[in-house]
């Protein structure tokens, strides 16, 4: 069983790098504000340093006097501490506070939401399954009741082949019974039984034959529905290739149409210079819009007279806009980039 993925894993870890990253600044910015700055210091200035004082006559020695001991004062009491208030915590602390509770609450809720969907999964699980069971049950208890079925046919065919067969034993010893009474009677009634059971094998045979013969007209006929059907496929399919044989020679020729449109409209307002040698070609890659406006007009190939080329350019972007197909996909797919080739002599 495939791990399920924790929703929300990344976004909650980049909350959780903010967070760290706003607390840190906070942080920082707290204790830069609490440092105090240094006062100003006044230096006073000398020209000259001032003379020591004098000399001290040194004292003369006093006599010692008796040392009498002093009194012991008791030792004081010290007084008893005070309680100091607790430290109050700062704003930063109580917008971290607040944003790790809000998160907290934030992952409770996603967990609870998960554990929600995950029991509408089991419980969506367990519905199918139950359904299924169920499904299963019924299919077991048709199939119960088509062996019932399927028995009771052949009870009831055992029983008919028995009362019969008993009906037959039945018959046979009243014949034997009756064998020298009715001798000619069995004679007549068993060339009789013979020519029932000659008739009746002939009757068989006889529908026999109309079955197969029914049979084989059936498949001959379907033969040739088949072949019909095919026939009006092949039919039908040539009709479309040559459809769409029109449709495209239709297409082309519209596109022809277009392309020398666009060109007769550009050639009509080249202005060849006079000096153009022989017959050079140019070849320009040309981008249009919808519309018939030229977006670019790039030189693939130069017909080696730059003023020729220089020429035909400015007779692209002059004759805009070009006429283009109204058709969007055929604009597309055949007018959107566009080679046109020009010769000064043609």
């Amino acid at each position: 069983m495939r791990s399920l993925q924790e929703p929300g894993r990344i976004a909650s870890g980049l909350l959780a790098l903010a967070v760290h990253v706003v607390f840190f600044g906070l942080l920082v910015f707290g204790i830069s504000w609490q440092k105090q700055v240094p006062g100003p210091v006044y230096v006073d200035l000398w020209q000259q340093l001032p003379e020591p004082p004098a000399p001290r006559p040194a004292p003369k020695p006093a006599k010692p006097k008796p040392v009498e001991p002093e009194p012991v004062a008791p030792e004081p009491v010290p007084p008893p501490p005070k309680e100091e208030a607790p430290p109050q915590p700062s704003r930063a602390e109580i917008e971290l506070k607040e944003r790790e509770r809000k998160q907290r609450e934030e992952e409770q809720r996603r967990q609870a939401e998960q554990r929600r969907q995950e029991q509408a999964r089991q419980e969506e699980i367990r519905r199918q399954e139950l359904a299924r069971q169920e499904e299963i049950r019924k299919q077991e208890l048709a199939r119960q009741q088509q062996l019932k079925e399927l028995e009771e046919a052949k009870r009831r065919i055992e029983e008919e082949r028995v009362r019969i067969e008993a009906e037959r034993q039945r018959q046979e010893a009243l014949a034997k019974l009756q064998e020298d009474v009715r001798k000619q009677e069995q004679t007549r009634a068993a060339e009789q039984l013979r020519r029932e059971e000659e008739a009746r094998r002939l009757a068989a045979e006889a529908e026999q034959r109309r079955r197969e013969e029914e049979a084989l007209r059936r498949q001959q006929e379907a033969l040739r529905q088949q072949q019909a059907a095919a026939e009006a496929q092949r039919r039908a399919e040539q009709e479309r290739q040559q459809a769409a044989a029109a449709a495209r020679a239709q297409q082309q020729s519209l596109i022809d149409d277009f392309r020398a449109r666009i060109s007769a409209k550009i050639r009509g307002r080249v202005i060849v210079p006079p000096d153009v040698p022989g017959n050079p070609q140019a070849i320009y890659q040309v981008t249009l819009l919808p519309g018939g406006d030229v977006l670019e007009a790039r030189l693939v190939r130069s017909s080696g007279v730059p003023a020729y080329d220089a020429a035909v350019e400015r007779a692209i972007h002059a004759a805009q806009p070009l006429p283009v197909p109204t058709d969007p996909n055929l604009f597309q797919q055949q007018f959107r980039e566009l080679e046109l080739k020009f010769r000064p002599k043609e």
